[in-house]
């Protein structure tokens, strides 16, 4: 529904009269204060099949500094018409800090691949690429939303802004310079 790192619901129900269901959304505008991250493990980013039964595990800090594990798995399977969620989302409560481990796990071929990876912002929408390399240390984080590929060309615009906003504060002097010049010669042909 939105995506605001918070989860929503979407209620399907079934009136009696009828055969056919209805379906509500309830957006959740209460618990803001609360984080998730989103998480989810891909083959590759140019097919993006999902790499089924992946299994991740959070280590976070709570307002107590204690520190506490949460984890989430993605299903084994899809068929049957089983409708299941995208995303593994795990639930990181109110925390005052950065995911301290963030850890991915795997079974390809009968062998256990892991992989770590510190710190992660709560609130992200993380994809893990695994480019079905049995060797962990080729898998690749992604954030959904990565500011950091962007800032040459932030730079680049800025600097444009810059020097477009200088030029007209230097033609605009140039311009007041003359009339100051103009009203000034006025100023002595009045006798």
């Amino acid at each position: 529904m939105i995506e605001n790192s918070m989860l929503d619901l979407i209620v399907v129900s079934e009136i009696d009269d009828t055969k056919v269901p209805t379906i509500s959304p309830i957006y959740n505008n209460l618990g803001g204060e609360s984080f998730f991250i989103k998480a989810r493990m891909l083959t590759d980013d140019i097919v993006g099949s999902p790499v089924r039964g992946a299994s991740l595990k959070a280590v976070l800090t709570s307002l107590n500094d204690e520190k506490f594990v949460v984890s989430g798995s993605d299903t084994g399977q899809s068929a049957f018409g089983a409708l299941t969620v995208p995303n593994i989302v795990i639930g990181v409560g109110r925390s005052n800090n950065f995911v301290e481990m963030f850890t991915v796990s795997s079974y390809q071929s009968g062998t256990r691949s892991v992989r770590e990876w510190s710190p992660i912002i709560p609130k992200s929408v993380l994809y893990v690429y695994s480019d079905m390399h049995k060797d962990a240390t080729k898998w690749q984080l992604s954030l959904l939303v990565n500011p950091t590929h962007k800032v040459n060309m932030i730079l680049v615009v800025d600097a444009m802004l810059l020097l477009v906003i200088g030029l007209v504060i230097i033609i605009l002097y140039l311009q007041e310079k003359v009339q100051d010049s103009k009203e000034q010669v006025d100023a002595f042909n009045y006798f």
